[in-house]
């Protein structure tokens, strides 16, 4: 006969409530805890049953993603984080791309609501702007979690990147290098985190004791022929940037194609540096210096929020920052470096022995 949820709580010496925040992988239970209730499901071979466990909650076991207009890369993580930490937790995930201007679209995530299709959303940006809609589902008391959203003035949830950190320290490692002359190229203005990039550019300038100077600063809307253009115009200065850092990746392999173009050796003549870490940071030539934002780990963690709110735990804080992680790869060095960097062999690819990833 199988083992019962009663029995894997007295096999583990917890509650069953912490039996079930264990097997909806829900936040805030402390980590020996969770190790002892998962023996104890091994050892007595225990098996949550679906269709229990809807009827019991009363409830979908199924998550909205709520997405458009993002970059592929971008999305591409944020789906599995969903997905991996929702079906360990016995839901199921309806992806649901939309455009927050068409006023159908907005309707028809309210009908999975009213209709019991899901029991709760995730916001990718910038589907999470969506005020008005956010207000509807308060009100029919459904829960969300928004991801990086441009606003953070309400009190609901939501789990971000630390931007203006990552950008910071990114400024600090060129700084750091020799370079005093910086290029920024900015990114979507409506988007907050790349407002906290630029704050983070101009809290290293600020703390090196060099003043901000809005003729280093171009404007993108983080594509590749953005970047181009941006870096283009950076070149053209008197005296130029020895180094640009652009507010994410896609912009910052157009930064190196310009400086290609020019004739510009990187990172002999100007150093290149991204933000995000995405595979193409890997794949250009030289490989990308760049902050990682961790975009599985912040859909991960806010799929369980999410399960939380839906189990109705009481929450520390709805308000959550991922810490990013700076990447040292081949396109930033020394301004003084004038070893040309080293060429890809006839298979396409470097030694990158000496990178630190």
């Amino acid at each position: 006969m199988p083992a019962t949820i009663r029995e894997v709580a007295q096999c583990a010496g917890v509650s069953i409530k912490t039996v079930s925040r264990v097997l909806n992988d829900e936040p805030f239970v402390r980590d020996e805890t969770r190790a002892k209730v998962k023996l104890a499901i091994q050892e007595l071979g225990f098996v949550a049953n679906l269709s229990a466990k809807r009827l019991a909650k009363g409830q979908a076991l199924a998550i909205g993603l709520i997405f458009h207009d993002a970059s592929w890369h971008y999305i591409q993580d944020v789906q599995r984080g969903v997905l991996d930490t929702a079906g360990a937790s016995g839901y199921s995930t309806l992806m649901h791309p939309c455009d927050m201007a068409r006023p159908s679209d907005a309707r028809e995530i309210l009908a999975l609501a009213s209709q019991r299709q899901v029991d709760g959303f995730i916001f990718a940006p910038p589907a999470d702007n969506a005020r008005a809609l956010l207000e509807t589902l308060v009100q029919w008391d459904v829960p969300f979690v928004r991801l990086t959203p441009s606003d953070r003035e309400t009190p609901w949830p939501y789990v971000a990147a630390t931007d203006r950190a990552g950008a910071c320290e990114m400024t600090l490692h060129l700084l750091g290098l020799g370079h005093r002359r910086i290029g920024y190229i900015f990114g979507p203005a409506e988007q907050r985190a790349a407002h906290d990039r630029l704050a983070g550019y101009r809290d290293a300038l600020r703390k090196a004791g060099i003043d901000f100077d809005e003729a280093l600063v171009r404007c993108g809307d983080d594509h590749f022929d953005a970047g181009l253009r941006a870096a283009n115009s950076l070149l053209q200065l008197e005296p130029r940037p020895t180094a640009i850092f652009c507010n994410n990746d896609e912009m910052a392999s157009g930064a190196c194609f310009a400086a290609h173009e020019a004739g510009l050796r990187i990172p002999g003549e100007v150093s290149v540096a991204g933000f995000d870490d995405i595979p193409l940071a890997r794949q250009i030539w030289p490989p990308l210096t760049t902050v990682c934002q961790p975009i599985y780990e912040i859909a991960a963690f806010a799929t369980r929020l999410l399960i939380g709110l839906l189990g109705r735990n009481d929450l520390p804080s709805p308000h959550h920052e991922i810490p990013t992680r700076l990447v040292i790869r081949g396109s930033t060095a020394s301004p003084d470096n004038r070893v040309p960097a080293e060429e890809p062999n006839s298979a396409g690819l470097g030694n990158h022995s000496q990178m630190r990833r």
